[in-house]
């Protein structure tokens, strides 16, 4: 999603040629996806000569900076543009403003729907499934986040140089207006950015100690199958040489094999449970990948339902449910102190006054 301006304006035959870069619009209705749009003017004079390039097919262009610009000049009031100039800045202006509002949605947002997803996850989830997930989220909007930044800062370039050629009090104050918006957006994405590799650090410690958890309990369960084969080794030692000593095989040509069989059975169905329980699992399908993101796009759509309807975030806690402070203990104990330095200065007259320095001391 790469927007604004692209090349640095420049003086070409007595006028200045500048692009700018914006978005077609997209249809939700429709399923239509926003198609960047590029805006080559070439001003001279009182006159602006515009050729508009879409990047892409769409059956409706639909770009509201420029369509706003154009029924501000249709509407010929106070607030329409003075010069040709100030209809520069107002292009660069809105243009500028709705890339900011459909980064905000869909870049910037998008990072608050991860860190969603990533804070809602099942008790007994896995971590693995969740892991690719993540990662192929975090690698698409990481690649988003670059290119607006260097879209932010062509954007300063180009409004920078346009300062430079463009006069007019009112042409000057709506492109500092960008300039103060594009810095505050960089802001922005450096933050988004921050919050990105922080969503990957916990999540990935999160991993490692799933996976020690998970090491711990196949070594304990290990264990107690190493006792197993120790109570087999020690019965083996036991009857082993002596077959005929073994209850009920007196006398009995087959004992020796029927023992050996035996064993390797008990120890070919130990090998299968802890195949079954503790093996190598499956690696994940593409099939349980897009079902469990199905299932987190619906989580996010459910919260942003509930905090666009002002729903209740978390239940009310009352103050006596909590646990007592520290403070509340020495307050407590300042309140008896006081009760008893009180009742010790009316019983003794020497001692009013003093029950409040006490107070104060402690």
């Amino acid at each position: 999603m790469v927007t604004h301006a692209a090349q640095v304006p420049v003086r070409v035959a007595g006028g200045l040629l500048f692009e700018l870069l914006g978005q077609s619009v997209g249809d939700p209705a429709g399923d239509e996806d926003d198609i960047p749009i590029v805006l080559r003017a070439w001003q001279a004079q009182n006159f602006l000569i515009t050729a508009l390039h879409v990047k892409g097919s769409a059956t409706n262009i639909n770009v509201i900076g420029v369509t706003e610009v154009q029924e501000l000049l249709s509407a010929c009031g106070s607030t329409a543009p003075k010069s040709i100039h100030e209809v520069v800045a107002h292009l660069a202006s809105r243009l500028a403003r709705w890339d900011d509002r459909l980064w905000r949605k869909y870049v910037f947002g998008a990072a608050d729907e991860i860190e969603v997803k990533f804070v809602n996850r099942r008790n007994q989830e896995d971590l693995n499934l969740l892991c690719i997930i993540f990662n192929q989220d975090i690698r698409r909007l990481a690649t988003q986040v670059i290119r607006v930044k260097w879209s932010l800062h062509a954007r300063e370039e180009i409004i920078f140089e346009l300062l430079q050629y463009l006069r007019g009090t009112a042409t000057r104050f709506l492109l500092e207006g960008i300039r103060k918006d594009t810095r505050q957006m960089i802001e922005e994405q450096e933050a988004v950015r921050g919050r990105l590799f922080t969503i990957q650090d916990v999540m990935q410690s999160t991993v490692r100690a799933w996976l020690q958890d998970k090491s711990l309990r196949i070594t304990h369960n290990l264990t107690i199958f190493g006792g197993c084969g120790l109570i087999l080794s020690i019965i083996t030692g036991l009857f082993g040489i002596n077959v005929d000593g073994i209850p009920g095989a007196k006398n009995t040509p087959y004992a020796f094999a029927l023992f050996s069989g035996l064993l390797f059975l008990l120890g070919f169905m130990l090998i299968i449970v802890g195949i079954i329980y503790f093996g190598l699992q499956k690696p994940v399908s593409d099939e349980q990948v897009q079902v469990r993101k199905l299932e987190l796009q619906q989580l996010v759509s459910m919260f942003q339902h509930e905090a666009e309807t002002h729903a209740k975030v978390r239940e009310g806690v009352l103050r006596s449910d909590l646990p007592p402070r520290a403070a509340d203990l020495i307050y407590d104990k300042a309140r008896k102190l006081g009760r008893y330095f009180s009742f010790e200065a009316k019983c003794e007259p020497a001692l009013q006054g003093y029950h409040l320095v006490s107070l104060c001391t402690l």
